[in-house]
């Protein structure tokens, strides 16, 4: 390196010291280690952000012990913000409350934990699972694939190993898991990720089916509050004034954005298809005579 034995340690000592490099001497000289979270210093408004989404997420799993410890590590990490000043972990308690979103179904943690677990590891389960429709459950064996939310709702996309198919199963409805072994040859069903041109959960999309150009109008407050939403990932927006815009969406089948399109009320006009205009037509038709005297 051509320099003296004492440059080089005065440079570590001050990459040590003075830039905080979490560096150490060893029997050989000296070795750069992972750093501590006490060590770890919060450089950038994003990972404020990340913090009060984590804070968020450790609130809604309760008490347990590993939750605890999470909080007690990333607690220290907020006493070193570099030019964004110290905070102290407890302050997100007041200024981070997420409100749940208004119908937002009631989640075990525990069957979601269980789950997660067994998709992670690639288990064969039991669940035991009650339809919406009925008052008693029932024992289905299945291979389970993904968990994903959709309108404030946890679903599991699990291949059901008795009947046959990919099947959804919502979470609130799931009362039991437990793993079973592997029988002596068994081939992995391959996961079919159809939902990419579905609205919702119930109408994934099957291979060469008709995909509809769905063309809603939204006025008034709906319009504006449009510009900061995103329903659907094929999702457009072509605006026509301050307080209308057209949305669009190419999608698998009509049902699940009828029940959008009704939400807004007055403020919706369906443009395309025809058939979801039927649809949406039909339903305050029926609406209406709930209320005729």
């Amino acid at each position: 390196m051509e320099c003296s034995e004492r440059t080089v340690r005065r440079c570590v000592d001050h990459l040590r010291d003075v830039e905080g490099w979490p560096v150490e001497a060893g029997k050989n000289g000296y070795f750069l280690r992972e750093p501590s979270v006490m060590e770890t210093r919060i450089t950038s408004h994003q990972e404020i952000a990340a913090l009060a989404l984590a804070y968020e997420s450790l609130r809604m799993i309760g008490g347990t012990e590993l939750g605890v410890q999470i909080r007690a590590e990333v607690a220290k990490a907020c006493r070193y913000a570099g030019d964004l000043g110290e905070f102290r972990w407890e302050d997100l308690n007041r200024l981070i409350q997420e409100r749940p979103s208004s119908g937002m179904a009631a989640m075990d943690y525990e069957i979601q934990g269980r789950l997660t677990l067994s998709i992670l590891q690639r288990q064969i389960v039991m669940i035991r699972y009650r339809k919406l429709e009925d008052d008693h459950s029932f024992e289905v064996k299945v291979f389970p694939h993904r968990l994903i939310c959709r309108e404030q709702c946890w679903y599991l996309i699990a291949e059901d190993l008795e009947r046959g198919g990919q099947k959804t199963y919502a979470l609130p409805r799931i009362s039991g898991v437990e793993t079973r072994p592997r029988p002596e040859g068994f081939v992995e069903p391959e996961f079919d990720d159809r939902y990419g041109h579905a609205f919702g959960i119930w109408t994934p999309y099957e291979a060469g089916g008709e995909l509809y150009e769905v063309c809603v109008e939204l006025s008034g407050y709906w319009a504006r509050i449009a510009r900061e939403r995103r329903w659907h990932p094929s999702q457009e927006l072509e605006e026509i004034s301050p307080d209308r815009l057209l949305v669009r969406f190419r999608l698998s089948e009509l049902v699940e954005v009828k029940s959008w399109v009704l939400r807004f009320g007055g403020a919706a006009k369906v443009i395309a298809p025809v058939a979801l205009r039927e649809m949406v037509c039909g339903e305050i038709a029926e609406m209406n005579n709930h209320y005729k005297s």
